[in-house]
Order: structure tokens, then sequence, then C-alpha cells
């Protein structure tokens, strides 16, 4: 992605900054994904974010650092379930889990 380019919830230019970054990684890496494949890898990523946070939050002994596993977890969940709905919004029905 184009570090100077960053997407922003609620922007009618995320089409436009998913285009050109497509193109820059293209450009760099040979390889070019759609706007479903982005949000499917994303929602891959984020369901195992959500499970390494769980196994965290289990392994975790220090008493300092369990309010830290609980959000790590927490949040790890949120974002899975908001790129969930994201993608039923987008009408991405493919192997979403």
């Amino acid at each position: 992605m184009i570090p100077h380019l960053k997407k922003e919830k609620g922007n009618d230019n995320n089409r436009l900054i998913s285009v050109l970054n497509n193109i820059y990684e293209k450009l760099l890496y040979g390889e070019v994904k759609t706007e479903d494949e982005e949000i499917l890898d994303s929602i891959k990523l984020a369901h195992e974010e959500w499970k390494n946070a769980e196994k965290y939050f289990e392994n975790v002994t220090d008493p300092d650092l369990i309010d830290h596993a609980i959000y790590r977890m927490e949040a790890a969940r949120i974002r899975y379930t908001y790129l969930l709905k994201l993608a039923k919004k987008m009408g991405i029905e493919r192997d979403i889990n």
C-alpha cells in the first residue's frame, strides 16, 4: 500500500485509492487483487488475529497484562465482525469463514 494514501472510513475516494494501490503493487510485485479479494484477505487475517488474541488471553498469567489481553481479543473480534458485515454489504458471497 502506498504509505501516504491511507484509506479512511466513509471516504468516497476509497475506490480510487484502492485502484492506485493495485497499480502500485502491480508495478512492484506483478500482482493485482480485486477489491473483493482484498476484503476476503482482510477477513482471513482478522480471523487469525482474533484466534491469536484468544490464545494470548488463555495463556497470559501476569495480572498487569490481563486487561491488555482482553482489550486485544475484543478489538480483534470487533474488527472481524466489521469486515464480515462489510463483505455482506458489498455482496461478497464467496467462502468468507
